[in-house]
């Protein structure tokens, strides 16, 4: 867990803001589209968090809570509710350049969707305390019932969610990396994560 640590110390900024092209449109082979270009949201430090949607009704949470002191204490309780039962079918497509969200180092998140009404939600929660240290963490997802039962006509047919992940994408980051790559429809999907260090630095 050493490598995790070092996200604290040095001149390495805890939070950082990112602007960057991305592109979440309509497009003639897919009805939702999103990608993330070559080599963008990459050499960053500290807190990285992204959030990329395109299509309808879809829910993302990208949430870290971060707690050092004498009794470090951290709490996170998150609820994600769909309540349409619309079964509607739509092309998506899903692409990730060559080193993109590559060399990063800290806490990163990223939610990418393509569709409609899905969840994905990434939570992460760090507590350091010299006495003592509580966390609690609760995370909800739920969706309702598709009307009629089963799955819909369309969804029997064959796949028209595509997802292009480069081999390059993702490389030599380090820390704690929470992803969440989702096309298609009414798909839930989470990462969750909790360490507590106490008095000596043990885990």
């Amino acid at each position: 867990m050493k490598p995790l640590l070092r996200l604290f110390c040095g001149s390495v900024p805890l939070f950082s803001a990112i602007a960057a092209p991305l592109a979440a449109q309509q497009s003639e082979t897919a009805q939702d589209s999103a990608e993330i270009a070559a080599n963008e949201l990459s050499d960053n430090g500290g807190r990285i968090a992204i959030n990329i949607a395109a299509g309808d009704g879809n829910q993302q949470l990208g949430a870290a809570t971060v707690a050092i002191g004498e009794i470090a204490i951290t709490g996170q309780n998150a609820a994600q509710l769909i309540d349409t039962n619309s079964t509607r079918d739509r092309a998506t497509s899903i692409t990730i350049g060559a080193g993109a969200l590559s060399n990063n180092s800290g806490m990163v998140s990223l939610n990418l969707t393509a569709g409609t009404h899905n969840q994905s939600a990434n939570m992460a929660t760090l507590a350091i305390g010299n006495s003592g240290v509580v966390s609690d963490q609760m995370l909800a997802q739920s969706s309702a019932p598709t009307d009629p039962a089963g799955p819909s006509a369309q969804a029997l047919q064959p796949s028209n969610d595509r997802i292009d992940i480069d081999d390059a994408a993702f490389a030599g980051n380090s820390g704690l990396v929470q992803m969440n790559v989702v096309g298609g429809e009414r798909n839930s999907s989470a990462n969750t994560f909790a360490l507590n260090i106490s008095a000596g630095g043990e885990p």
